[in-house]
């Protein structure tokens, strides 16, 4: 029996989620498979990144063009082409967004069970999740056969890497899924780094207006920050739904978080409450974002920014 890893990349790298699935994978004791998916100009590079991960037993290159999108039911149906070859006992996939769509769907071709969004491995079927925001926490046991796992990276350190590289094999790829295909992919440009990878997020929310977002520009840009908000900013119009941090956003773990005019919500502090460090900027004294804070600048972002800006 074996545990096979859904790998994440972009841009011909593995995403740093990949050996963080992989981390988790070794809390189980069985051999490590990584299913690298991706076009012919990629697969190759990717593939030899996987061998040398950590623990990793074998990797499983499938090569096609329509993998360049990286469609949900095109992965999935892979994956599932790839559990009834092999003997898996695990499948596992980081909870990003594309772990968020990948693993319920083949949980569904699969006729499996899923746990999603787990933060501890306590037995070989038994498994830990946050719910209600991370308020609590409760313990699931699965009883089928094939069990899948999509897991929160933040809570598995990504593993390093193995002297001796693991044997690559290839699958054949099974044709694109007829119903779905991408029409458009667009992505800005930016010289910050990607917000689930970054050492140092600035996050900020309606305590500051829009006319003070070049200032949280030029912080993040003095530290080499990424910058993420709050659903209400995203609400506001005042950014992107691809910056919103929490909940029903993206979940981080920096080395340092700077929290500007955020109030606190238990939405948002599910999503940045495992941060190394959490450095809070807020007017309200009473702000319950102090209560989880290390340090807190108790001011008007306003004056707070610029100050912090100059000084650095």
């Amino acid at each position: 029996m074996a545990i096979l890893v859904l790998a994440e990349h972009r841009d011909g790298r593995l995403d740093e989620a990949t050996y963080s699935a992989v981390a988790a994978a070794h809390k189980l004791d069985h051999d490590i498979h990584v299913l690298v998916m991706a076009d012919e100009a990629c697969s190759k590079a990717l593939a030899q990144q996987a061998a040398a991960i950590e623990g990793v037993a074998l990797v499983v290159r499938v090569a096609a063009p329509h993998f360049e999108a990286q469609l949900t039911e095109d992965m999935a149906a892979q994956a599932r082409a790839a559990l009834e070859r092999g003997c898996y006992r695990y499948v596992l996939m980081s909870s990003s967004y594309k772990g968020k769509r990948t693993m319920p769907y083949l949980a569904a071709l699969s006729n499996t069970d899923l746990v999603a969004d787990v933060t501890k491995i306590e037995e070989d079927d038994t498994f830990v999740r946050p719910v209600y925001a991370g308020s609590l926490l409760v313990a699931e046991r699965l009883k089928s056969p094939i069990k899948l796992l999509s897991i929160r990276a933040s809570a598995f350190p990504p593993v390093g890497l193995q002297k001796q590289a693991a044997p690559i094999e290839t699958l054949a790829p099974l044709p694109p899924t007829p119903a779905v295909r991408r029409v458009e992919h667009s992505r800005k440009n930016s010289s910050r780094p990607e917000l689930s990878e970054a050492r140092i997020v600035v996050g900020c929310g309606l305590g500051v207006g829009k006319k003070d977002m070049p200032d949280i520009e030029k912080l993040a840009d003095k530290l080499n920050a990424a910058i993420g908000v709050t659903r209400a900013v995203v609400e506001e119009g005042m950014a992107s739904s691809e910056y919103l941090l929490g909940q029903t956003g993206k979940i981080i773990a920096p080395e340092l978080y700077i929290a500007v005019g955020i109030s606190g919500a238990i939405q948002h502090l599910a999503g940045i409450k495992d941060s190394k460090v959490i450095v809070a900027v807020n007017k309200d004294p009473d702000a319950p974002i102090f209560q989880i804070a290390d340090y807190g600048i108790v001011g008007d972002a306003r004056e707070v920014i610029p100050a912090l800006i100059e000084s650095l």
